[in-house]
């Protein structure tokens, strides 16, 4: 048991460092981005291209039908892979978002807050063990698993909710949108059951709703 304890609380050693470089990086990215903002917008490219192809490669190593990510992540063999999928993923997402955000002028503290922590939880998800002999450490992973879900999903609304002030259709469509990614991934887990699909669906079909939202808001540019 002491083991555990000591190796949990590496866990949450190395996540807090994670957390705290990655809230200084995005604080001094708004000054940066309007200085360099070619060079944003390629790394956002490439974040958002990154994002959606990296989870269905890995998700893709074994039968999707068969294996969630965390199935997958907690085989010997994969486990560094997952690791490194879940840190990679988790800050390209964050910094894509939070690019948006300070593009369209959001200063919602409580959204950033959102948008950071779903950043710790996803780390937290892959850093957790989700083995059948440690039934606590398993638990705590799915409740970091939703919690990251959550968090992301809510800072993501109320900047859709901010949007309406600009144009009323692309909150209507953005809000059906995101809550219809979240609505069929959870109704294929109860349809498919424990497998990798409604991850890879949710993963996936997010990135193309961030690449919509971005189009959408393209038209607005000089009005935020």
């Amino acid at each position: 048991m002491p083991k555990r304890i000591e190796s949990f609380a590496k866990i949450l050693y190395f996540v807090s460092i994670l957390n705290i470089a990655a809230m200084s990086f995005f604080s001094r990215l708004s000054a940066e981005d309007r200085l360099s903002q070619g060079y944003m917008r390629y790394l956002a490219i490439f974040a958002i291209l990154v994002i959606p192809t990296y989870t269905f490669l890995f998700g893709t190593k074994e039968s999707p039908f068969y294996f969630t990510l965390s199935m997958i992540g907690n085989l010997v063999e994969y486990r560094t892979g997952f690791i490194i999928w879940g840190v990679v993923t988790g800050l390209l997402l964050t910094f894509y978002i939070y690019r948006l955000y300070v593009l369209k002028a959001f200063n919602h503290p409580k959204a950033k807050k959102l948008l950071f922590g779903s950043l710790l939880f996803l780390v937290l998800t892959v850093l957790i063990p989700a083995v059948e002999e440690l039934p606590f450490l398993r638990k705590l992973h799915a409740v970091m698993a939703v919690l990251f879900a959550l968090s992301l999903t809510a800072s993501l609304y109320l900047f859709i909710r901010y949007l309406a002030a600009i144009d009323q259709q692309i909150t209507l469509r953005s809000t059906w949108m995101l809550f219809s990614i979240v609505g069929i991934s959870v109704g294929l887990f109860f349809i498919l059951g424990s497998t990798g699909i409604f991850e890879l669906f949710f993963f996936l079909s997010l990135s193309i709703f961030l690449v919509l939202l971005k189009v959408w808001l393209r038209p607005y540019q000089n009005k935020l």
